[in-house]
């Protein structure tokens, strides 16, 4: 057995990761940023957080493949903010550089190492799609269902989904390649360090624990919110990283975001998982079959 092994019960997977998926880009605009713009966990990431809006994205991923396997995810890039430069080193950083702030996954493998490689505050949801991915050939559906729900949560149970979209693909325009490297602003992207959960060493240790005496391993897709602690790794260095994408069929499509009911009987609010007064542009891309790529970050610390 790994060291890695015995000091945590996911598999680590170092950066750079190469995938490929199909995906939905949708962008916002905000001024603002909006209550429940991050998790609880990562509200400290607030203390370095002057935003200066231009554009942003809601982006959702059907990995197909990827380093750690297939997996789902939804994305809020709420726009661009100031970044602390270092106070001393030869390192370039930009000055204004776009973040993730609230991000989802179906599969805990990617949760951790999200997490340790690039600061990306990666936490567990639950995803539904009415079809499956566009292959190669084929046309896509007339239209798209997709909701995340909060982790832990079963279908049938009467949880209403944090975001839930259609998605309809334009019919009369075909599909043309694309390449990120064409659009008019930068995808580089520079995270915070990210605060530790305060349980996160001992969910550690209790499931490797549990392991060791013969009980199993957790489901890299098992959701629920009491193995998540032991996912929260925290960081202590800034991160900066380009997203480079391509991908073959590129097509528009028009995108309607449904009212989050905030059905849990549990007098959450309805910012808990997600930003609900975030509303994206009609109109967005639809990419499959899109190769994108994520490189070593450059670190530093203020």
């Amino acid at each position: 057995m790994a060291l890695e092994e015995l000091l945590h019960p996911v598999q680590r997977s170092l950066a750079p990761w190469a995938t490929k998926s199909e995906c939905y880009w949708m962008i916002v605009n905000l001024r603002s940023l909006p209550e429940g713009v991050y998790d609880s966990l990562e509200e400290p990431c607030l203390e370095h957080a002057d935003f200066k809006g231009g554009l942003g994205l809601i982006i959702i991923v059907r990995y197909k493949e990827t380093p750690v396997g297939p997996y789902d995810e939804i994305i809020l890039i709420p726009g661009s903010f100031a970044v602390p430069q270092p106070k001393d080193g030869p390192i370039k950083i930009p000055k204004n550089a776009l973040r993730v702030c609230r991000i989802y996954v179906s599969q805990r493998t990617t949760t951790y190492n999200g997490r340790l490689n690039w600061n990306i505050p990666k936490h567990l949801a639950r995803f539904w799609f009415s079809a499956p991915v566009t292959e190669a050939g084929q046309s896509p559906p007339a239209k798209l269902e997709m909701a995340a729900y909060p982790p832990g949560t079963e279908d049938g149970d009467g949880v209403s989904p944090f975001f839930a979209c259609t998605i309809r693909p334009f019919r009369w325009v075909p599909s043309i390649p694309f390449n990120f490297k064409w659009l008019p602003f930068d995808t580089r992207q520079v995270q915070p360090p990210l605060p530790q959960a305060g349980g996160q060493a001992q969910a550690v240790k209790s499931e490797l624990q549990s392991r060791k005496e013969g009980n199993g391993t957790v489901s890299d897709y098992n959701t629920d919110p009491k193995h998540e602690e032991a996912l929260m790794a925290g960081t202590d260095m800034w991160r900066t990283f380009p997203i480079h994408a391509s991908a073959p069929r590129v097509r528009g499509c028009r995108v309607t975001v449904h009212k989050n009911t905030n059905d849990t009987g549990k007098g959450e609010s309805p910012n808990k998982y997600w930003p609900q007064d975030v509303r994206p542009f009609s109109i967005a891309m639809w990419l499959e079959d899109a190769e994108m790529s994520i490189t070593i970050p450059v670190e530093w610390k203020l």
